[in-house]
Order: C-alpha cells, then structure tokens, then sequence
C-alpha cells in the first residue's frame, strides 16, 4: 500500500490496482463456445457416419446438435471443413493416446502390442467415429475432404508414423523386430490395425474378423524377429 499527501499535510491510503484479472465472462463465453464446438462435432460424427458424408446434410446436422444450420456457419466455414476439424478432433486424440505408449516403460514389442489393443478399443468406445472412417476411407472422399486442413492432417499422419517408427527400431536394436526399413514397416503395421479394426466391424458378407488373440499372433508372426 503506497501513501500520497492530501491537502495540508494529511496522508491518506492509496490502493495499488490489483493485476488484471481474467474476465469470467469471457471465459464462461470461451467456454459455452467450446461446448457448442463439441455438440456440433459429435452431432457431426454420428451424421456422416450413419448417412455418409454426401448425403448427411448440415440440416441433419443442426437438428440433432440443437443449432439452426445458420449457426453452424459460425463455427465452420462449410461442410468440407466441418468434415475435416470432425476427422481431426478424433485422430489428434489417437496420436495423444499412440505418445503415450511410446513414452511407457515396455518393451518395444510389448509397446506395438498394447498399441493394438488401444486402437481397437478407441474405435469401441468411438463408434461413430469409426463408421465415417470406414465410410471415407471405403471411397475417394478423403483427399477433397481434407484438402482445406492438409497441413494438420499430414503433421498429425507424420507424427504418428515417426512415433512407430521409433518403436520399430528401439526393437529393431534390441533384438526384437526383424530388419527392415522402420518407416515403412510402421507404415504397414498402422494399415493392419486399420484393416483389422474398421473393416470387420461393418459385416459385409465375404469379410470376417480375427479374434484378439488371432490378431495379436499375426502381428507377432510379421514382426517378431526370426531366431
């Protein structure tokens, strides 16, 4: 508390302004903003994966987040990039969940399996999310749809394949993984977990399922190194 002289010699206080202090409106408006962000997302996810991405409309999409299709318009510039951020929202969380086994204590190999088991389980409890990536991917709509995000989406992609390959070869060093580039190996490695939890969800006739541990054995017999 600082002092100033007022009139004749009398002293009275002066309050030092307290530091700035966030403004709770605009962080409760932050906050309701990234709500409605989310509702719009998941009203998004489960449009286009139950009708696809050509015939789930924004209207569809309003109705069912609470919004009117106007609204919409204040978050995404359009439907190929509300596609794109619902697409992203999730992958980004993949690549959250791919850091935090490189980053554990077990072992290389120990590691791509656990990887396995993440992914299938992502998809689980995601399950609208893995009805739109098995719609996209089954057509030629990803590279269009993504083409307005391409960056985030290619830095999530190499993020992704870089954290792989570092587990690759950490078991390639030990012993563990047989030879071969690790990039590309990472990259097939990431298609068979793809193939093995997006195509034998949808049931189509002629395509079945492996089993966990059916699955856990080919991921064993293609990349254990031979003794």
């Amino acid at each position: 508390m600082n002092v100033r002289s007022v009139g004749t010699g009398s002293v009275a206080p002066e309050t030092t302004l307290p530091a700035t202090q966030p403004d709770r409106r605009a962080q409760r408006r932050a906050a309701r903003r990234a709500e409605n962000r989310t509702d719009i997302l998941d009203a998004a996810e489960r449009v286009f994966g139950e009708h696809g991405v050509s015939d789930g409309s924004l209207r569809q999409i309003a109705h069912l987040s609470g919004f009117s299709p106007a609204a919409i318009y204040l978050f995404f510039e359009n439907k190929q990039h509300l596609l794109a951020e619902t697409l992203a929202r999730r992958e980004g969380e993949l690549v959250v969940a791919l850091r935090t086994v490189a980053e554990s204590d077990l072992s290389p190999f120990d590691k791509l399996h656990h990887i396995v088991d993440v992914g299938v389980a992502f998809f689980e409890a995601h399950p609208d999310f893995r009805r739109l990536v098995r719609r996209v991917t089954g057509g030629a709509v990803v590279g269009s749809a993504l083409a307005g995000d391409a960056g985030d989406a290619d830095r999530q992609f190499m993020e992704a394949m870089t954290l792989l390959a570092g587990i690759i070869a950490a078991g390639q060093e030990a012993g563990e993984i047989r030879a071969g580039d690790a990039y590309a190996m990472a990259h097939l490695f990431s298609v068979l977990i793809s193939e093995h939890v997006l195509l034998g969800a949808g049931g189509e006739p002629g395509v079945g399922i492996l089993t966990p541990e059916q699955f856990h054995g080919l991921v064993d017999g293609a990349l254990r190194h031979p003794r």
